[in-house]
Formats: C-alpha cells, sequence, structure tokens
C-alpha cells in the first residue's frame, strides 16, 4: 500500500509555488516600468523641428519650409496694404487739421492797438497788424478767377452762421468787410458746424465766390476779436 504524504509538507510546496509566481510577477512588472522609463527618456533626447540644435534632415527642412513659405508670402502682401491704410488715414487727419486748427499762436487784440487786415492775394495769406507790425498770419482761400475786390474797406458787420441756398453751402464766423464780402470759416453745409472736407482741403488756394476762407479756429478768432471800424487792405 502506498505511503500517504504528511499535510505540513503539501501545504510547504504549495506556499514556495505561490511565493514563486510572486516574484516572477514582480520582476516582470519591474522590467515593464523600466522599459517605460527608458522609452521616455529616449523621446525627451530625440531632437525636434525647431529646437534649433541644427541637426534636422534634409527632408524635415523641406518639409518646414513648404509649411513656412506660404505664411510668410502672405503677411508680406498684406503689411503694405496694412501700413498704406494707416498711412492714408493719417494723411486725412493732417489735412483736417490744417484747415480746423490756428494758423498759429493767436494774439490778444485787446492788447494791441492801432490795428489793420492785409490780405495777400498772390500768398493766400491773411495778415493781422498792429502799427503797421504783423501781429499774426493766418492761411486763406480767396476768390477764384481773382474775384475777391481788390482795394481797402472797413470791418462793418458779423455773424455766427449763414447758408446760402444758390450756392449750397454756408460758413460759421462770417465777418463783412464790403457789401457781399467776408472773412469766414471754411464752408459748411446747411447746419453750423458742418464742414465740408474737400473744400477745407483747398485752404491756400483762390477757391471761393470772391470771400476771404479762414481755418474754423482763426475764423471763430477773428470774429470774436477784430473790432468794427478795422481797415482791410486786399492787394
Amino acid at each position: 500500500m502506498a505511503q500517504k504524504r504528511p499535510v505540513a509538507v503539501d501545504k510547504r510546496r504549495k506556499r514556495i509555488y505561490t511565493i514563486r509566481r510572486i516574484i516572477v510577477f514582480v520582476c516582470a512588472l519591474v522590467c515593464c516600468v523600466l522599459a517605460v522609463f527608458s522609452t521616455m527618456g529616449a523621446m525627451r533626447a530625440w531632437p525636434r523641428p525647431g529646437s534649433g540644435n541644427g541637426n534636422a534632415t534634409p527632408s524635415q527642412s523641406a518639409a518646414k519650409q513648404s509649411v513656412t513659405q506660404p505664411t510668410s508670402f502672405v503677411e508680406r502682401q498684406q503689411v503694405p496694404v496694412f501700413n498704406h491704410a494707416i498711412q492714408e488715414q493719417r494723411n486725412k487727419e493732417a489735412q483736417r487739421a490744417r484747415w480746423s486748427n490756428p494758423t498759429g499762436k493767436q494774439p490778444n487784440l485787446s492788447q494791441y492797438s492801432n490795428l489793420s487786415v492785409d490780405v495777400s492775394l498772390a500768398k493766400q495769406e491773411v495778415y493781422v497788424k498792429s502799427n503797421g507790425k504783423t501781429i499774426y498770419t493766418m492761411i486763406a482761400s480767396t476768390g477764384m478767377d481773382d474775384v475777391t475786390p481788390h482795394g481797402t474797406y472797413t470791418i462793418s458787420a458779423r455773424g455766427d452762421h449763414f447758408y446760402n441756398a444758390s450756392e449750397g453751402m454756408g460758413a460759421d464766423y462770417w465777418v463783412q468787410f464790403y457789401g457781399p464780402y467776408l472773412f469766414h470759416s471754411v464752408p459748411t453745409g446747411t447746419n453750423s458746424g458742418e464742414y465740408m472736407e474737400e473744400e477745407g482741403n483747398k485752404l491756400g488756394q483762390p477757391a471761393s465766390h470772391g470771400c476771404v476762407r479762414l481755418t474754423v479756429a482763426d475764423a471763430e478768432w477773428f470774429y470774436n476779436q477784430i473790432p468794427e471800424g478795422t481797415p482791410v487792405t486786399i492787394a
């Protein structure tokens, strides 16, 4: 009859077998973890496009150029258009400032005596003088085809706005020197302050129907400060 193994021996063998399986599993797991870390380290060390190490292959360089060239081409085409728009806007602002702002530093005429006004048709300028000495010069526009009357006249009346329906324009800050002939701002529409940019841009050259146009700021200053009875000479 076969002899039975002791129960204690069987239990010991099962325990050893279980321990071996655990050791094998742990070793396999450690190997997997090490392999993952090794792969990650290799990926970090591998050169990337644009890293600046100069090791890109010819195919990588060609691919990069094929991607960046169209973008660069578009940017180079857009920049001139953008700059042109900015410059055009700046030009408009400069032109508007030219016919809306004072020509220079405006004096307080109450501090001067023996005032007179000279209008130069050749230079398209108006000179405010004290005792024959120019104290302020204004850019102006006189009549087209030399229709502004030549001679010596006198400041006689003034008003804040007028509109001439037959001409389709008016002006602000008018000061009369002879009949229908006035000093006034660059032309407006029907209402005060509706300045016509096209007409304003003509300031400095003959452009009116006979009146003497001034910048908006100069016309307001002239309206507020020039006394009635001041002589005006146009030549």
